[in-house]
């Protein structure tokens, strides 16, 4: 099969087994037996016939083979009984044991494997063939391991099989016949690999499922085996064979690309994948990976190169990245990865100087490494500029070429990732450093460079060179001049006038991106610098000056077009009134533009703004739909009809022009039509209605053909006139619907069904960032906020209901086919709310006939709803998932229903919103769209509904959803569901983990914000501002729960209160370290409503409030701060709830706080209390925060407590800096924090609130109980605003404090992260001015502080730190460091 001389072997030099049997005794000893079997396998060896051999011993009298003819293999047979079989025939038939065996296999293979025709591509075994051969590869696999089968005879006889691919495959697998021993025993193997490769990637486009595993082991094994012998060892004997496989299959690749076949080229994108590094896996090493890449990357590259140099010059605008096949694409992608943009931009340098390359696939490799790869514009202009530097050394044409060529195709794909061609062009030649000013000698051979590419370049290309033009001296300007000449007739021949060039036109030669109108775009670029920067731009200055002829007759032309002046000047008055006191604009040209501006004013007021031109149109348009109306007034056939439309088509062909843009998405555009384009589509939607009533006079709508439907198809076939009627219907839908007659609601609501009808014909509408059916978008217009929408609302949906009943019924097809989704929720929602008779229905299956006559159903708005309501066919709509008004739907709707408007009164409005929730919703299942009877589920949407609202109110900025929404109607039956919560049985099993109202928060809350990202920060606060609205609102008894242990005994259960202070409240803590006062309130109100359940009310307070003193402090934090306001709340409650004026024990504690503080800060001497140092620190706090506060009352105070109370005062200094607090509080806050700081130098104990290293100091770990993450890490800000505010004695006793230099070090590294963390975050002045105080600061501590100040470890650190961004802050540690050695 795979070679002819290895089946064809001189018969002259082969002798037969019967002249060497004649010649052999017949009979040999017994001892000469092995000797004689190895002898007949090494003959048969040498170049012998298998089948000839067996043949020639089956027919020798003395040897018939008997029995052997019908031995078939079994692979099920034992291998033992095999062996032995085979054996014994062996001994019969007088022959070696493996070639009985290796033909008795060949043909057991041959049979389950039959031989593809000749020509065929079949690669693949089906199914049960591949059962089989595994099977008998099993068998092999046990006789070979026996040493019953030669591998080599096995091969001879398969070479005559003509396998196909996957038994090769196979046998590889298996490891009888691996692919390398056929490789090195059959040169022609290489082309034979190749097709079957080749015919394996077609099959793969195709192939079933079940297939597809197989395909892909088939692949990548065989690609395996090609890349692992043919890389890793060149001097293999099988490298050169693998390696011509694989260029073979490369070569493949790239001649599809040019291939219009699209079968080969889905199948070249199957080996493409081939080349995916995941592929190989483990099977070959990184750098034989690297060395395929590469190999495979030249063959790319010098791929049959066709293209001549003046070829890519001309043609390069066509190579850019989007017009590069996706194929070559893909494949650059691949086998560019495991390599850096260096190493392959030195192999394409490497390739350009030594081979013939194609520069397609060179320019668009490049294009490729510049969209993925962001550091390729570096290296490519480091490139450039070698090759540059080179070429102007060695006057090397080809590499300036090379340059050129680079340059371009970069510039190609945009300023984002390689600066434009004119930009460059410039930097390379436009300064007296180019690279050709060096000699008169380079200046000469750029010139004849540049002019020898004239005759081949673009015309963009020598635009830029002619408008920017490269330096050259003035002795040698002629040369220069001599260029620019030719160029311009090169332009002049290509018809290309320099005078329609842009001023601020960007050349990145891009043949597509030709301006047609760049003295228009000239000028809004002008305006919009002109705004930003309050001068005019030096461009325009130096245009009016170099390029005078395209600033008079291009530029002022454009900028002063007539039009209607504003009565405040805009940004492009200001900028003519600036270039007129600048002498730019001719007086009698500005006196001209002045002059039409003002009839351009005068003639909009006569109303003459339509041209001539333009009523003409409209009238014939108007014409041609009087026209239609007659004749479907007379009842004409449908034949008719169409050919009228035809003309009215025709006609709005010749107003407006469509532009073909291949989308089915049509974008709608914010602004309003033109007056013209309004008029038309008044015109439409009028004469449709005219013709709806035209029609019905004749017929009910359920017989009139299909006239309104053509109507709308004719419309459609203009993509121009969408979006304007989109825009009327939108404007007519919202805003006038409450003075449309009857006739106009009908009509328009017709139009909306006939066009939901064929929504598969019409093109999505995207809006913002959706995209949407035409008649849905249209369906969202209806809004309910006001008793005359809500009334407009129900004619409206009554009317679609109607006439899309009656064409559902006309045409036998099902309803929802003609009625909107949205249309349909909106009538749910209004219709019970308007008709209080249709809620009774709603959970009944009443059915009824009402008539289809539109007149009827249009008479009584009221009537035609009930009865449509209790329509079967109405009613049924409401059982699909997409009709559904979800109870989260309804509950949007009626938060924008506007109260002082409203349809219902205040009453009917409550009756109506416990009707909706408690008997409508509540029941319904939750697949519906319902709560499942679950009053917490309901409670739970009415909580999102309402934080929903909230959110959008603050973005819409909009305030009319608080003051004048129907949110205290729901929030008021809210409170009363919430209260059937409160006190109905809760379940209380292990399971029951916490109450839904925490589960809901904790949903809300989840997310965790970027601490310097101002939008998402922002945001996130504006959640936590809105959940606490809400936790405000609920029953506070709802906040605790009661649990019973094993004993009956009764607790308080507040961990998840306490987990939602910790990890939710203490993010939006305002001021710093407490929660609000009515937070606080209300947290207290539940512990003590919660605690009458229990036997003990007193002890269960205590104990909670134990609990969260030692795991939420915050809590109680708070409440000493607010004690004054709380007190009298607490108590009366205390009262009411246990007829006990003695308050419990942990409450009194706060009471005694609080009075122990206001004495000492009246001079007093107060009693000590047994509360904790943070907790008195809290209740003085709120006195020294006082403007008369006086300092001097400290010095009494234990140490513990003036500790805390410098820790608030620190988060009091954070949060006036983070809130945004005016200056003098800020500054307030500082200069408490040094008073305080100065009773804490005797010691080192404050130290650790600042020890970024996270210790297990309680001070720490109280910090981080109460602080944010967002107040912590802005703790080295707060440490260093004390210090620079600090009297310099003090700073001098602060520097003996053990392990201050380290934790200043330390502090102002993190201060400098902080800072370059935050400087997009917000304002730096403040921030910026504290980091160079703060060095200062620093620096003189250091020269402050001794040797053994920092430990030599800590020593090391800091270096190491400070080494990377402060040097001499590092030189400072270190000449420290040394000189107090040197005195030591």
């Amino acid at each position: 099969m795979f070679s002819a001389t290895s089946n064809t072997l001189q018969s002259s030099n082969i002798e037969t087994v019967r002249s060497l049997l004649a010649r052999r005794p017949i009979k040999r000893h017994r001892d000469d037996e092995k000797e004689l079997h190895e002898s007949c396998v090494n003959m048969f060896m040498k170049h012998q016939k298998t089948s000839e051999f067996l043949l020639e011993i089956t027919s020798h009298g003395n040897l018939n083979c008997g029995p052997y003819e019908h031995l078939d293999l079994n692979t099920d047979i034992q291998s033992s009984a095999l062996e032995e079989e085979l054996r014994r025939r062996s001994e019969q038939m007088k022959v070696p044991v493996e070639l009985l065996s290796v033909r008795l296999l060949y043909e057991n293979l041959q049979k389950l494997s039959p031989c593809p025709d000749r020509g065929s591509k079949g690669v693949l075994l089906n199914s049960t063939q591949r059962a089989d051969v595994c099977k008998l590869l099993k068998t092999m696999q046990k006789l070979l391991s026996a040493g019953m089968l030669s591998p080599e005879l096995l091969w001879q006889e398969c070479s005559k099989l003509q396998p196909i691919l996957e038994v090769i495959y196979h046998l590889h697998t298996h490891n009888i016949l691996t692919l390398e021993f056929l490789l090195e025993r059959d040169a022609a193997m290489s082309s034979w690999i190749s097709d079957q490769l080749q015919s394996l990637c077609v099959s793969m486009t195709t192939t079933p499922p079940d297939d597809q595993q197989i395909q892909h082991d088939i692949l990548t094994t065989v690609a395996c085996v090609l890349l692992r012998r043919g890389f890793e060892d060149s001097s293999h004997k099988l490298t050169e064979i693998c390696c011509s496989i694989l260029d073979n299959m490369i070569s493949w690749l790239l001649e599809s690309l040019t291939d219009k076949q699209t079968d080969q080229t889905l199948a070249t994108k199957v080996w493409v994948q081939v080349y995916d590094v995941t592929v190989f896996g483990v099977c070959v090493s990184e750098d034989m990976l690297q060395r395929f890449f590469t190999h495979t990357l030249m063959r790319v590259l010098t791929h049959r190169p066709i293209f001549k140099v003046s070829d890519a010059v001309a043609l390069q605008s066509e190579w850019t990245f989007a017009k590069t096949s996706p194929l070559l694409t893909a494949l650059f992608r691949k086998i560019c990865l495991v390599s850096s943009v260096e190493s392959l931009l030195c192999q394409l340098q490497q390739v350009l100087e030594t081979h013939e390359v194609n520069w397609r696939h060179v320019l668009s490799c490049v294009s490729c490494l510049l969209i993925y790869h962001s550091q390729t514009q570096s290296c490519l202009t480091d490139l450039l500029s070698r090759l540059l530097r080179s070429a102007f050394d060695t006057y090397d044409v080809e590499k300036m070429i090379t340059s050129f060529l680079l340059a371009r195709q970069a510039s190609l794909e945009g300023p984002v990732v390689f600066p434009s061609y004119s930009d460059w062009f410039k930097l390379s030649f436009g300064g007296a450093s180019g690279y050709h000013s060096s000699s008169k000698k380079s200046t000469v051979f750029l010139l004849k460079f540049l002019s020898d590419l004239v005759p081949f370049e673009p015309p963009q290309y020598l635009k830029v060179h002619v408008m920017h033009p490269p330096y050259i001296r003035a002795k040698h300007r002629s040369l220069l001049q001599e260029y620019i000449t030719l160029t311009k007739t090169r332009l002049a021949d290509l018809k290309v006038s320099l005078e329609e060039t842009g001023i601020f036109e960007v050349m990145n030669g891009s043949a597509a991106g030709v301006v047609n109108c760049p003295a228009q775009q000239d000028v809004e670029k002008a305006v919009t610098l002109f705004s930003t920067t309050n001068k005019v731009p030096a461009t325009v200055i130096e245009a009016s000056i170099f390029r005078r002829p395209y600033f008079l007759s291009r530029f002022l032309p454009a900028l002063l077009s007539p039009r209607v002046l504003p009565v405040k000047a805009d940004a492009r008055m200001s900028f003519i009134e600036a270039l007129r006191k600048a002498d730019k604009i001719p007086a009698a040209l500005y006196t001209s533009y002045r002059e039409s501006c003002q009839r351009e004013t005068r003639t909009q007021q006569e109303g003459a703004c339509t041209s001539l031109e333009d009523e003409d149109s409209l009238t014939v348009l108007q014409e041609h739909f009087l026209t239609l109306r007659k004749i479907i007034s007379d009842g004409a056939a449908d034949g008719d009809v169409c050919a009228q439309l035809s003309k009215v088509s025709l006609c709005l062909r010749s107003v407006g022009s469509d532009v073909e843009t291949g989308s089915d998405v049509i974008t709608l555009k914010l602004q309003p039509p033109d007056s013209t384009h309004a008029a038309i589509a008044n015109i439409i939607l009028q004469n449709f209605c005219m013709c709806l009533l035209d029609a019905s006079k004749l017929n009910p709508a359920n017989r009139q053909g299909s006239w309104a439907s053509v109507y709308l198809k004719v419309l459609l076939g203009h993509r121009w006139l969408v979006s304007v009627l989109i825009h009327r219907l939108w404007d007519l839908l919202q805003n006038q619907g409450s003075s449309l007659s009857s006739a106009y609601v009908l009509g328009l609501a017709a139009f909306l069904v006939e066009l939901h009808q064929l929504r598969h014909m019409c093109p999505q509408l995207q809006v913002m960032n959706s995209t949407l059916p035409l008649s849905e978008h249209l369906s969202d217009a209806l809004i309910c906020s006001t008793k005359s929408h809500m009334a407009f609302c129900l004619r409206f949906c009554v009317a679609v209901l109607s006439y899309g009943l009656c064409r559902a019924n006309a045409q036998s097809e099902e309803l929802q086919k003609f009625i909107p989704e949205r249309l349909y929720k909106t009538m749910l929602y209004v219709m019970p709310r308007l008709i209080a008779e249709t809620r009774a229905q709603l959970n009944e299956e009443h059915e009824s006939e009402i008539k289809t006559e539109i007149s009827e159903l249009t008479g009584r708005v009221k009537d035609s709803a009930t009865a449509l309501w209790s329509h079967k066919q109405i009613r049924c709509l409401r059982k699909l998932p997409q009709y559904q008004l979800s109870f989260s739907e309804w509950l949007t709707a009626e938060l924008h229903v506007q109260r002082s408007q409203d349809a219902l009164t205040d009453p009917e409005r409550q009756e109506y919103e416990q009707w909706a929730c408690e008997q409508y919703y509540l029941p319904m299942s939750v697949c519906d769209g319902g709560c499942g009877g679950d009053v917490t589920q309901i409670c739970s949407h009415i909580i999102s509904a309402v934080l929903d609202q909230h959110t959008a109110s603050k973005i819409s900025r909009s305030s009319c959803e608080h003051t004048d929404s129907c949110l205290p109607d729901l929030l008021s039956l809210l409170q009363v569901l919430l209260y059937q919560v409160a006190v109905s049985p809760q379940k209380t099993s292990e399971n029951d983990e916490g109450h839904f109202l925490w589960d809901l928060i904790q949903d809300r809350c989840t997310v965790t914000p970027d601490l310097y990202n101002i939008g998402h920060e922002l945001e996130y606060q504006q959640i936590l501002e809105n959940v606490s609205r809400v936790l405000v609102m609920v029953p506070a008894v709802l906040l605790v729960t009661v649990r019973t242990d094993t004993t009956g005994r009764k607790s308080l259960d507040c961990d998840r209160l306490m987990k939602h202070i910790n990890d939710v409240q203490k993010r939006s803590c305002h001021p710093a370290g407490h929660l609000s006062l009515r937070l606080t309130a209300h947290f207290l109100k539940a512990v003590l409503s919660a605690s009458v359940s229990c036997e003990r009310p007193a002890d269960a307070v205590n104990d909670c409030l134990s609990q969260f003193s030692v795991e939420c402090p915050l809590m109680l934090l708070s409440a000493g701060r607010w004690w004054s306001h709380l007190s009298a709340v607490l108590r009366s409650q205390w009262r009411r709830l246990t007829r006990s004026d003695v308050l419990p024990k942990q409450l009194q504690m706060l009471d005694d706080c609080y009075v122990c503080g206001r004495r000492l800060s009246q001079g007093l001497v107060s009693a000590v209390t047994s509360a904790p140092p943070w907790l008195q620190a809290a209740c003085l706090h709120s006195f020294l925060e006082r403007p008369d506060s006086d300092f001097k009352l400290l010095e009494e105070t234990n140490r513990p407590v003036l500790l805390f109370l410098f820790v608030y005062s620190v988060m009091e200094l954070i949060s006036a800096h983070l809130y945004g607090q005016h200056s003098g509080c800020w500054k307030r806050a500082r200069e408490t924090s040094a008073s305080l700081f100065t009773y804490l130098l005797e010691d080192s104990d404050w130290l650790p609130l600042f020890d970024p290293s996270g210790s297990d100091h309680r001070l720490s770990h109280f910090t981080s109980r109460v602080m944010s993450l967002r107040m912590l890490r802005l703790m080295p800000f707060a440490f260093y605003s004390i210090l620079t505010g600090l009297e310099s004695e003090v700073l001098m006793r602060i520097v003996r404090s053990v392990g201050f230099l380290y934790t200043a070090a330390v502090n102002y590294r993190d201060l400098n992260k902080l800072f370059l963390n935050i400087s997009n975050y917000d304002d730096g002045s403040q921030q910026h001015q504290v980091l160079l105080e703060a060095r200062q600061v620093l620096i003189n501590i250091i020269s402050l502080s001794s040797a053994d100040s920092l430990t030599l470890s800590q020593r090391r650190q800091l270096e190491s730190d400070y080494e990377q961004f402060d040097s001499e802050i590092s030189a400072a540690l270190s000449s420290t460091s040394r000189s107090d050695v040197h005195f030591t």
